[in-house]
């Protein structure tokens, strides 16, 4: 069996087929009952909680997330926000923290090409999403912003599991 190497900030950690298995397993369902996941891959409850504890304490399991429909919570409105910033300096974490803290913004990426960050943002209405939009522009760091409306998803984020492969090779 092939192990792997993930390096850390000041630690490397070795994994294995095994851990990428539980990974992949976890990241399709992380409320599966621990016996039921134990059966699926062939291990004793006991050794596949040590090391999804292992897999914990190395940090490459971060969160475990429940997926919320938000759309049925009335937020209609989904958009992605290009953010040109006025001066160099994306490496300062503090530069669009206020933007980062909305509650309403998703994510926040810095990024290349024409502009230097892009937010996604989830709104109640359009009402709801000129309010946002005002608050990002008055960000004295924001120089402009660029909208686009999300129409349809075709893929979330949640739906990333590319372990399958990593298994394989």
């Amino acid at each position: 069996m092939n192990d792997f190497v993930t390096k850390g900030e000041n630690m490397k950690t070795k994994f294995d087929a095994v851990d990428l298995m539980i990974l992949r397993e976890l990241r399709d369902d992380c409320k599966r009952p621990m016996r039921e996941l134990a059966q699926k891959l062939r291990m004793h409850p006991n050794t596949l909680l040590q090391r999804i504890k292992r897999l914990e304490k190395s940090k490459l399991i971060r969160h475990y997330h429940a997926d919320i429909d938000y759309k049925d919570l009335g937020y209609d409105m989904h958009a992605m926000v290009l953010i040109r910033i006025k001066r160099s300096g994306l490496e300062d974490e503090k530069l669009l923290h206020d933007v980062a803290s909305l509650p309403e913004v998703e994510s926040l990426y810095a990024i290349t090409g024409g502009a230097d960050c892009v937010a996604t943002i989830k709104a109640k209405n359009r009402d709801d999403l000129v309010r946002i939009l005002k608050v990002i522009q008055t960000n004295p760091s924001v120089l402009r912003t660029t909208s686009y409306l999300i129409l349809v998803t075709y893929k979330e984020a949640y739906q990333f599991n590319p372990l399958s492969q990593l298994i394989q090779k």
